[in-house]
């Protein structure tokens, strides 16, 4: 009887035995070797049953996969893998710490080891002995070397219960007949959000899944920030340090949520947020099976989504929250508005600073006070454009229609603002609007209800009767002054259109005149995100070249180009807008839609009536007539390319004179080879494909089209990208137009371009040819293959340039390196340093070296082409404004650019 229960004791423990071989056959014969009696009492029977117990154990050691069963357990130097696998499951110690914990983490991403998930948080084990075991009932437990239990899932009463890590790396206790779900790590996040989570709370039973962050990276304890749903009011997102709010995502608007508008559903990611009466969640989904991601909850109290692609190890930054002050919870106060400009913090209209000394000192958290309403005035909604809606905590949302809301709205005192999210859902607001920011790309409009000013109030009074002469006499006075002013108006067009035919028949002046050249104009510096095609109108400047005296003899003839026939049919292919209509498309100019500005135009993003995005460059008042401009809108009427930015329509109202441009969704090139976190969604190929596409529109402009084109400004900021990121040029505001191949080569006294991508004799000389476009794009090809830009480079402690280094690097055999980093695990290394031969190339010091733009295309689309050994660059393309200034007073440079 004694035997028999020692047997039992020995079942029992067998579950929490390690599952190596050698551990469980050395525990079993102590057992047997403390009581001999197990082999020698003639007890047969009890002896097969502990071999056959043995041999169980030693079996269960061999199965290996992503499942545990009963009495199967995971000991410290075990891993469960799932089924691909993708993720691990294992015990760990943090960096700088002995401590050791239970944890999933990305199997294939082993450079991090970046855990998703930890058990034992909070209580970490002191030693190596740590066991996970499954009991019969279902409950998963960690045990101590003590056999205190650490952690367990707490689950009972699961009939043939199995663990299994899955591809998705949820860990899920089940039932192996029916699969249903007991448990779950995904319902019990830690710092990680993995696609297909939930980030949200169950309303019945108020049970929150939430990210907690660690208290540092090698203290795996809960740390002092959290990021949750918050269900009151309208859902939005909110992260706080203990209970103070620190950032706020904004209320879902049915693509993300609006304090993030670059957070849209793309080929990458897929956005979700569901709100019904059983819970409120928010979830995303990765589109593209060669790339992962997380979002992290890091110890400093940041919310950064990292990506990996599957060919490469290593993770990247992709975005972070909170990302400047005004994406700090309620920087401006109540009733502020905050901005990225210098001053970052204004009031709403209507509402004045709380506490005027502080705003002076910069201190803006008083926030602003509504001011008393004028009761004999009425009340209307101003329009905040491209805005993170207000704190939506006390927000009211109902299905309504625009005019509905707005209404409602007006009709109730109380309700302070609107907006329309999800086309028919209105949010209203009726207390004090709290963290309120502008974005330059935001998706989101707030109404905010303000009074008529005194001057503009329609004010509540009983009209007084008037005697008759006091309406008839200023109604005929009104009327003479009309029909004179007609009269005067008729008298200058006529005297405008002769003055204009005698121009036309004094100049002379044709576009096949070797001699004009199109007056040079200062740069367009565009401030903004966006780079558009500029067109300047210009007069014609007559060039005569004194041969025999050596020099150059400058004449200014300022006439028009003759408009005739033809022109105005060309010129009927582009639709003339009102001004009226651009001033809808833009918000009448709307500072928030500014996209840029420059010496001579601004440009703003519109939406015509038919919700046709488009970039309206307006031109600034100078002296140009329309006659002027519309021979600079026939200088591009035949630029028709896939690689060029295309000329949509135009204005000409008064003194107004506007281009309408096709709008480029992804903006310009620099802002994704410069950006570390942008520079990831451009893949090897892919960089190589916006290199040719840039080629073929440069060889268009030099060869193909009618009037051939000499760019002279080709630049990164300069290059945009539609949504799949095809390149097209754009902004020809200082390009040369010439008839076929008979100019090779221009002068100018004012050179014009960007520092850095001029080419040497046209910098320093002021020599232009199609061979100028060439070098530039030389510069642009290294630049987009190394992530760098061409000036301000340190090497070795030595200030030089990417044209010289990349020249070096070639030369020693090493022009790998010169590879931005997120290209050198994933590049065809004999592809790109093809392209980066070709560059080197195009920016040879002497221009007849330089390969035509026809040739380059050939050299970059195929791989039989005999590609020549490149001679140096410059030694030195590094001039600032000044050296430029000091070498030649006749220079005159540009612009730095981006």
């Amino acid at each position: 009887m004694e035997r028999v229960k020692k047997l039992a004791a020995l079942k029992a423990r067998a579950p929490l035995l390690k599952p190596k071989s050698d551990v469980i056959r050395l525990s079993l014969l102590e057992v047997v070797s403390r009581d001999r009696s197990f082999l020698f009492g003639g007890n047969k029977m009890v002896v097969i049953e502990l071999l056959l117990m043995l041999a169980i154990s030693l079996a269960v050691h061999g199965q290996s996969g992503d499942t545990i069963s009963p009495n199967q357990s995971l000991v410290d130097g075990d891993t469960l893998t799932s089924a691909h696998g993708i993720f691990e499951l294992g015990f760990f110690s943090p960096p700088k710490s002995n401590s050791r914990y239970l944890g999933i983490w990305y199997k294939n991403i082993a450079l991090d080891n970046e855990t998703i998930w930890v058990a034992n948080k909070g209580k970490p084990l002191t030693s190596s002995d740590g066991v996970l075991n499954l009991t019969r009932d279902g409950n998963l437990i960690l045990l101590d070397n003590s056999g205190n239990t650490l952690w367990s899932t707490g689950i009972t009463n699961i009939v043939n219960p199995v663990v299994q890590l899955r591809d998705s790396g949820n860990l899920v206790v089940s039932e192996r007949d029916s699969n249903t779900i007991k448990w779950q790590t995904f319902d019990y996040p830690c710092d990680t959000l993995l696609p297909s989570m939930k980030l949200g709370i169950s309303l019945g039973t108020n049970f929150d899944r939430h990210l907690t962050s660690w208290k540092s990276d090698s203290d795996l304890s809960p740390g002092d920030y959290t990021y949750q749903m918050n269900p009151q009011g309208v859902p939005e997102l909110f992260l706080r340090k203990g209970n103070a709010i620190i950032y706020r995502s904004g209320p879902w608007n049915g693509n993300g949520f609006s304090g993030r508008p670059d957070m849209q559903e793309n080929k990458y990611f897929k956005f979700n947020l569901v709100s019904n009466q059983d819970m409120i969640y928010y979830t995303y989904e990765d589109l593209n099976s060669s790339i992962l991601s997380r979002i992290v909850l890091t110890s400093d109290g940041k919310v950064r989504r990292f990506i990996s692609y599957t060919s490469r190890p290593g993770w990247s930054a992709y975005w972070v929250t909170p990302k400047d002050d005004c994406d700090t919870y309620s920087t401006c106060g109540n009733n502020g508005v905050c901005s990225s400009a210098s001053i970052p913090c204004q009031c709403l209209n209507g509402t004045v600073a709380k506490d005027q000394t502080e705003w002076s000192l910069r201190n803006f958290t008083s926030g602003c006070v509504r001011q008393p309403k004028n009761l004999s005035c009425q009340e209307i909604f101003q329009e905040l454009p491209k805005v993170k809606l207000p704190d939506s905590s006390q927000a009211i949302s109902v299905n309504r229609s625009p005019e509905e809301c707005k209404c409602w709205c007006l009709r109730n005192s109380s309700c302070m603002a609107y907006s329309m999210v999800e086309e028919n859902m209105c949010i209203t607001w009726t207390n004090d609007l709290i963290d309120i920011r502008t974005f330059i790309d935001g998706k989101d409009s707030l109404y905010v209800r303000v009074g008529v000013s005194e001057q503009d109030c329609t004010c509540v009074k009983e009209p007084e009767p008037k005697p008759v002469f006091v309406i008839v006499v200023p109604v005929v006075l009104g009327f003479l002054f009309l029909v004179c002013v007609g009269l005067f108006l008729c008298w200058r067009n006529q005297r405008r259109i002769q003055v204009d035919n005698t121009a036309e028949q004094n100049s002379g002046l044709t576009m096949t005149d070797s001699r004009i050249e199109a007056s040079p104009r200062p740069e367009i510096q565009q401030t903004g995100e966006l780079r558009a095609i500029g067109i300047e109108g210009s007069s014609a400047n007559a060039i005569t070249n004194n041969q025999s005296g050596g020099g150059t003899e400058r004449s200014t003839t300022t006439s028009n180009f003759s408009l005739d026939n033809t022109a105005g049919r060309v010129l009927g292919i582009f639709p003339s807008y009102n001004l009226c209509t651009i001033e809808a498309a833009t918000c009448n100019f709307s500072i928030t839609n500014r996209l840029g500005e420059g010496a001579f135009g601004i440009v703003y993003k519109g939406q015509l009536g038919e919700g046709e995005k488009v970039a309206v460059k307006r031109l600034k008042h100078l002296a140009w007539s329309a006659h002027e401009f519309k021979n600079e809108l026939l200088l591009i009427a035949n630029l028709q390319h896939k690689n060029l930015v295309c000329l949509l329509g135009y204005c000409i109202e008064g003194n107004e004179r506007i281009l309408i441009l096709e709008y480029m969704e992804n903006r310009s090139l620099d802002i994704f080879i410069y950006d570390k976190e942008k520079s990831i969604l451009l893949n090897c190929q892919k960089r190589l494909d916006i290199i040719i596409g840039i080629a073929r529109g440069l060889q268009y402009l030099h060869q193909d089209c009618n009037k051939n084109v000499v760019h002279r400004d080709l630049k990164l900021s300069n290059i945009l990208l539609d949504e799949e990121m095809n390149p097209k040029i754009c902004d020809f505001g200082i390009s040369r137009f010439f008839e076929g191949d008979k100019v090779q080569e221009r002068f100018t006294t004012r050179p014009m371009g960007t520092i850095g991508y001029m080419a040497p004799e046209y910098a320093s000389y002021g020599r232009f040819s199609f061979k100028s476009d060439v070098f530039s794009f030389g510069v642009l090809v290294l630049e987009i293959l190394s992530g760098k830009k061409n000036l301000g480079m340190v090497v070795d402690d030595k200030r030089t340039d990417l044209t010289g280094y990349a020249y070096r690097l070639w030369r020693e055999g090493r022009s790998f390196e010169i590879l931005d980093d997120v290209l050198k695990s994933s590049v065809p290394p004999i592809e790109v340093i093809r392209f980066i031969r070709v560059g080197l190339l195009c920016v040879q010091e002497n221009n007849e070296d330089r390969p035509r733009m026809a040739e380059v295309v050939m050299m970059l689309s195929s791989q039989d082409v005999l590609i020549n050994s490149p001679k140096p660059p410059k030694e030195s393309m590094i001039l600032t404004q000044g050296d430029m200034a000091s070498s030649s007073p006749q220079i005159t440079s540009m612009t730095t650019g981006r």
